[in-house]
């Protein structure tokens, strides 16, 4: 529940640094789809003080990262605006941090000597091959995400992030049999309405947009001809 405040530090992270600017609407349709998400995921009773700090921190940390990113993706200047360039000079950096802390709280070399999945030749190739399919399926997800983040904007992201949950959900409820409670389902819906709510306002906000910049064509005309 923690982590569907994520949306909010993206939005909030991008009023600070000025990709968007502060509208009662927007932050109406963010923190509706918030709820939703909440609503959905909804049922957890135990409350532990270390974890809901982790877990928070992780929202903030992660709506300060993706604002970076777009940071660099939409600032000419720094050299960085090409996805895979952007890729290319952080995931080094990122596999290296992601080792060491590994390394320090996983011990993988004791685990992979006393899994199951590891102890023949057949098993490390198996292992390793799903391993791989999930790599490639990681890269094509952050290059789309960072792709994402260059045309548009973190906000548009996040959003496209809830609606990655909702298909999950909807899938384990087809395909795995999960069970929602009404008060999933409400989140489920509120969480659509946002959705829809935001589509509504992009569509509009470029709307406005493109006949502005209609609307000050005749003037550049007019004022050439008087010259």
């Amino acid at each position: 529940m923690v982590k569907s405040s994520t949306p909010i530090w993206v939005l909030l992270f991008s009023f600070i640094f000025g990709f968007e600017k502060p509208r009662v609407r927007l932050v109406a349709i963010i923190g509706l789809m918030v709820a939703g998400v909440i609503l959905t995921v909804e049922g957890e009773t135990k409350f532990d003080m270390i974890g809901f700090m982790l877990v928070l921190v992780a929202a903030v940390v992660s709506g300060l990262r993706w604002n970076l990113t777009q940071l660099l993706l939409q600032q000419d200047r720094l050299g960085m605006d090409n996805p895979i360039a952007t890729l290319y000079h952080l995931s080094p950096i990122m596999f290296v941090t992601m080792l060491f802390l590994s390394l320090v709280f996983e011990n993988p070399i004791d685990q992979f000597r006393e899994s199951k999945h590891f102890d023949n030749i057949f098993h490390v190739m198996e292992s390793f091959g799903l391993m791989a399919i999930g790599g490639l399926l990681a890269l094509a997800m952050t290059l789309a995400e960072l792709y994402l983040i260059k045309s548009t904007n973190t906000v548009t992201l996040s959003v496209a992030g809830i609606s990655k949950e909702i298909v999950i959900i909807t899938l384990s409820v087809l395909f795995f049999g999960d069970v929602l409670t009404p008060k999933n389902m409400l989140g489920l819906l509120v969480s659509i309405i946002g959705i829809v709510w935001y589509n509504y306002y992009k569509m509009t906000k470029a709307k406005q947009a493109e006949s502005s910049q209609y609307q000050m064509i005749p003037m550049h005309s007019s004022s050439k001809l008087e010259d």
